[in-house]
């Protein structure tokens, strides 16, 4: 929680319910609204389920569909590193790509 401050920058993109990036093979940092978180809580008692418990309101100028309240996000402090995800952690149209199976190695 000590990265996400009032007045830092941040990108927010949205994730299916399985935190699975769902935009084909764009990374998140091309699909992300990037802004400013405005205000950080926590809230009180334990968290829900699936959730971290952490409020945020954030202001951006780029509203995408995935990002509207009610929606599943993943919110990265641009202060954190910008790494590639691993292809499991994307959501593809094929299981075949998702889930390659043991003919992908070469037969020695």
């Amino acid at each position: 929680m000590a990265d996400f401050k009032a007045g830092g920058s941040a990108q927010m993109n949205s994730v299916e319910s399985t935190l699975k990036h769902t935009h084909g093979e764009y990374s998140p940092a091309h699909m992300a609204s990037g802004g400013s978180i405005l205000e950080v809580a926590k809230l009180p008692g334990d968290a829900p389920l699936g959730s971290s418990g952490i409020q945020i309101r954030f202001g951006t100028g780029q509203i995408i569909e995935g990002i509207r309240p009610g929606r599943v996000v993943r919110v990265r402090p641009t202060t954190w590193p910008l790494v590639n995800l691993s292809r499991e952690e994307y959501l593809r149209e094929s299981l075949e790509e998702r889930f390659p199976s043991p003919d992908i190695f070469p037969k020695y």
